[in-house]
């Protein structure tokens, strides 16, 4: 047996070499880059024999480090000419993260099915999920399969990753060390955002600031991933055994916290805010919070005209003004207006299962917006792609989520299980904010951590009940 599970090292050795054989065109623009691909094969072995992963079974442990070395693909988005917004407009070539998506999908696939691990697909949640998953194929062949492949693929693989995931990581050692391992794996994202830092957008006579997009090129997309990781950083922190540990995490957690305030977004600088105060006051940290963590919000928001902060300087107390462009949503209302007519114009058929990925497409590029997503939203982008059944399905799963996990923090005597729980509570939350401004349910580099995080509480819950039903 432990044959097979290193010719399965050898085969993430040569996958991750042939990315690597990806990027080496850029070795004269970016040596640095370069040099971190050709590394990747050894990155792969050498985290696959750390001490601290082999409480896990090989299988997860493979998983585990693809996942971990995820942000290493995300550095090929500083080569692409266009912004990472316009994935579903790009041409049939395979991109580098759609190449690493596929791969870890049917690696996860493979196995769950060696692990012998039974999916329960017929208990809620993972119910939902599935007539989702349905929809979303119902959805790819209504709207042509042709066009409405990448709006597909990227839907559906975030959804399989909630289904999947969960099977692979059960105890609380073997959850606590992916929790930890995926925290330290944004030292990559931080690695790589420093190869471009000159990356971003230059802002305009609105808003004349410098947001940070790094390797993304987008600064929503980047803060997106940063949030991810600053949430399970919150984890780690608060169950750090030594004070090494403590410090090197913490320090972590600030860079990515600078991270965020650099990209400029209001809604994830705002969800990173609230994530430090709900965490410390359930943490009973009630000192913290507020003799420290609430005086100097105030203050910031009071001197919000010299912080330079959009999320601060567009609500200025000081002056007694908000930006305009707040209300609208950066135009999003409009964008989000022209679907709503879009959708009420469709047929009952195409209300109950969506208008399809392939004409979704077609619309929005005849919209002609030059700097948007296609909807700006995620559960307009499954509203209107799979129908009401789509977006109520959606929110079923999200709304069990939700309650479950607040529940658990709630009532549960276990410290591992309020600590993971608040983590699931907190992620959900935020993840269900960004979804009504940001396409994130569709956007893999984002999603697959909060997918992750959801998917191990659900099946850690569902197997629970069971044996408590048992």
């Amino acid at each position: 047996m432990s044959v097979s599970w290193n010719c399965i090292a050898v085969f993430l050795a040569i996958v991750a070499a042939g990315f690597a054989y990806e990027l080496a065109p850029f070795a004269n623009e970016k040596p640095m880059v370069a040099l971190v691909a050709a590394i990747f094969p050894l990155l792969g072995i050498a985290l696959f024999h750390v001490p601290a992963l082999q409480c896990l079974p090989p299988g997860p442990r493979v998983i585990l480090v693809l996942l971990a070395l995820r942000p290493l693909v995300d550095m090929s988005f500083a080569f692409q000419t266009v912004s990472p917004a316009f994935t579903l407009k790009a041409s049939s070539e395979l991109s580098l993260q759609e190449a690493f998506a596929a791969v870890f999908g049917l690696a996860m696939f493979a196995v769950s099915i060696a692990q012998h691990q039974r999916i329960r697909f017929t208990n809620a949640p993972n119910i939902f999920l599935m007539f989702l998953v349905g929809l979303t194929s119902i959805s790819w062949v209504i709207g042509g399969l042709a066009e409405g492949t990448r709006g597909f693929a990227r839907t559906v693989w975030g959804l399989l990753v909630a289904l999947l995931l969960g099977t692979l990581f059960q105890t609380e050692k073997q959850i606590d060390v992916f929790l930890r391992a995926v925290f330290y794996s944004s030292a990559l994202v931080l690695m790589t955002l420093a190869l471009n830092l000159s990356s971003g957008l230059a802002g305009d006579r609105w808003e004349p600031v410098f947001r940070l997009g790094g390797q993304y090129g987008s600064p929503n997309a980047l803060a997106g991933v940063a949030l991810s990781f600053f949430l399970v950083g919150l984890y780690v922190v608060g169950r750090a055994p030594t004070a090494s540990r403590l410090i090197w995490s913490f320090l972590l957690l600030l860079l990515l916290a600078a991270a965020i305030y650099e990209t400029q977004s209001r809604t994830v600088g705002a969800l990173m805010l609230l994530s430090v105060c709900i965490r410390l006051w359930a943490s009973r940290q009630r000192l913290i919070l507020f003799g420290v963590t609430a005086p100097l919000l105030a203050f910031l928001f009071l001197a919000s005209s010299g912080t330079g902060w959009r999320l601060l300087s567009s609500f200025s107390l000081a002056s007694n003004q908000g930006d305009t462009h707040v209300l609208t949503l950066q135009g999003r209302t409009l964008l989000w207006g022209i679907w709503l007519e879009n959708y009420m114009r469709a047929s009952v058929f195409h209300k109950a299962f969506g208008l399809g990925w392939g004409v979704m497409l077609r619309k929005f590029l005849s919209m002609g917006f030059p700097t948007s997503s296609v909807t700006e939203s995620s559960f307009l982008w499954l509203f209107i792609g799979t129908g009401a059944l789509g977006l109520l399905s959606f929110c079923a799963y999200l709304v069990w989520v939700l309650s479950k996990s607040w529940c658990t923090w709630r009532n549960s005597t276990s410290n591992f299980q309020r600590e993971f729980a608040l983590l699931i509570f907190l992620a959900t939350v935020c993840f269900v904010v960004e979804c009504f401004t940001t396409d994130v349910a569709s956007s893999p580099n984002a999603n697959v951590y909060i997918f992750s995080l959801m998917s191990i509480f659900v099946l850690r819950r569902v197997r629970e009940t069971r044996s408590i039903e048992l």
